[in-house]
């Protein structure tokens, strides 16, 4: 199983969001782990929420964190 996570703005001028949400969707239906979401008035690259991506990239790896004495 794969995973993708993706986050695109709303007004994103160079990726269409039904490009997004086609590819979230497919990829959602071949059973990977899809984590998308739009930013209202968002670019291009938008991604407002870089420790979720770190949590993200944890929980889909298998890391888990060690515990300090």
């Amino acid at each position: 199983m794969g995973a993708m996570w993706r986050r695109v703005g709303t007004k994103d001028s160079d990726t269409s969001l039904s490009v997004v949400s086609n590819l979230a969707t497919r990829l959602e239906n071949l059973g990977d782990d899809v984590n998308t979401f739009c930013y209202w008035d968002g670019g291009h690259g938008a991604d407002q929420d870089p420790g979720d991506f770190i949590t993200w990239i944890a929980t889909v790896s298998g890391h888990r964190t060690a515990r300090r004495k």
